[in-house]
């Protein structure tokens, strides 16, 4: 500066700090002349420049601080604000179901109509397999079902006219009997009242016959009497020891002992004739017996008949049995078509749901068999599940709100509500769980699974696949 001053004859100016501290200007030399016009445009600037007030760097510095003081403290407010209730964690990833599909028969791959990540829907046939064996299988049931269905319409004829047969055998039997048991009662009834009227008047038949051959013999003694006394009559008439009126008197006499005697012995006729017929009344009796006995023995045996009609119920109970278990067979082998045809259909392997395919590892010509993996279905519906820290997951809620952010995808944001909490950590469930009971006890901090559900509408802008890794940020300060 001395030089460059000596060289242009100026002194630069210099300043002096005024009582507030502030620099003063000093009063600017004057300008000698100089030779060239350059000379004195770069003695004017150095003069300018020197002139110029100068700054407390100190204060500056002070002043900066406290703007980037400021403005950090602003930052961090405004940071806090801004994530103050987020839990936040990257050990998240996006979660679906995923359906195995195996083979529930045992046979040779035929055909694969699918490839890996197709889009397939409910119903589509994916593998199909030999279906000759299975083909057979359901012509033999079929046809044993043919054979059991004719044997149980077999038995239902038999058993129909066996039916017929019993109830028709039955009713006449109970005919007969209805017929024949209500006579029986009331000609045993008639035939005892006959027997003691038949027995009462040939006792009395008898008791007249005796009265009459009593009577017959006294008028057969009067009439002789009579008789012999007309003779002596008549002999004594004849002597004239008597009159002809005693004649006529002992004759009529005579003649009236003998129409007694005649009357006596009709009488006795009368009655041994009574006799006869009481005792031809008593053979009624006896022949009216026997026919009762006769019908008590048609009652008997149309019995016999009712019984022997009733015991045929057991044939007909034996024809029920029998058709009973044949239709119990007939059922056996209609399910056994069921089967077999349902084996037949199993033969094609089809989707359980809508999906893509994934991890196909069926091939043609392979032999599979029951629940062997053949592929794989990636069902619609993805979810997020995120693993909080136990220290952090008292304030998550279902239903708060959550920002995912896919690795995959860093510029799109997806929004998503908190739809459940693990009942348990992540080591309980895992395969070897931690034994805190042993003394090498070392505390670690438990993860949470919390599973988040994804707004349809952002899902639909761009889907996810399942397992991308993610990053969730809860907002607890919603409701709790």
């Amino acid at each position: 500066m001395n030089d460059a001053a000596g060289r242009t004859g100026l002194e630069p100016p210099r300043t002096a700090p005024d009582e507030r501290g502030a620099p003063v200007e000093a009063p600017a030399p004057r300008s000698a002349p100089s030779r060239d016009g350059e000379g004195v445009r770069v003695a004017r600037t150095v003069v300018e420049t020197a002139t110029r007030p100068r700054v407390n760097v100190r204060r500056v510095a002070l002043l900066a601080a406290a703007a980037l003081g400021v403005i950090a403290l602003i930052a961090l407010v405004v940071y806090w604000r801004a994530n103050i209730g987020l839990v936040k964690t990257d050990n998240a990833q996006t979660v679906g179901d995923i359906a195995p599909v195996s083979s529930k028969e045992t046979g040779t791959v035929i055909r694969v109509d699918v490839q890996e990540n197709q889009h397939v829907t409910a119903g589509t046939p994916l593998v199909e397999l030999d279906p000759q064996d299975y083909r057979v299988a359901l012509a033999q049931a079929q046809a044993t079902l043919a054979a059991a269905q004719a044997q149980v319409r077999a038995l239902q004829a038999a058993l129909g006219a066996q039916q017929q047969q019993f109830t028709a055998g039955l009713h006449a039997a109970q005919a007969h009997v209805q017929a024949t048991q209500p006579t029986v009662p009331q000609a045993q009834a008639q035939l005892d009242l006959q027997d003691r009227t038949t027995a009462a008047q040939l006792t009395q038949a008898r008791a007249r016959v005796t009265t009459a051959a009593a009577a017959v013999t006294a008028a057969r003694t009067a009439a002789d009497t009579a008789a012999r006394t007309l003779g002596r009559d008549r002999q004594l008439l004849a002597q004239g020891a008597i009159a002809p009126q005693q004649l006529d008197v002992d004759a009529s006499a005579a003649q009236t002992a003998q129409a007694q005697y005649q009357a006596a012995q009709d009488a006795l006729a009368q009655a041994r004739a009574d006799v006869q017929a009481a005792q031809a009344a008593r053979q009624q009796v006896v022949i009216a017996r026997s026919a009762i006995e006769v019908n008590q023995g048609q009652l008997a045996n149309a019995q016999a008949q009712v019984a022997q009609a009733a015991a045929g119920g057991t044939v007909v109970q034996q024809r029920a049995q029998e058709l009973s278990v044949a239709e119990a067979q007939a059922a056996q082998a209609a399910e056994t078509v069921r089967a077999a045809q349902l084996n037949l259909d199993r033969a094609v392997i089809r989707a359980p749901a809508d999906g893509w395919v994934t991890n196909r590892t069926v091939e043609v010509g392979q032999v599979v068999m029951p629940n062997q993996p053949l592929l794989s279905l990636t069902l619609p519906g993805v979810w997020v599940v995120a693993n909080i820290k136990e220290t952090q997951v008292g304030g998550i809620r279902p239903g708060q709100p959550v920002r995912v952010r896919i690795d995959a995808y860093r510029g799109r944001t997806y929004r998503g509500r908190v739809e459940s909490i693990g009942a348990a950590t992540g080591s309980t469930t895992a395969l070897l769980p931690p034994d805190n009971a042993t003394g090498n006890f070392v505390k670690v901090v438990q993860l949470v699974p919390v599973r988040i559900t994804l707004d349809p509408a952002d899902l639909s802008r761009q889907p996810l696949q399942v397992g991308l890794s993610a990053e969730a940020a809860i907002d607890t300060r919603g409701r709790r």
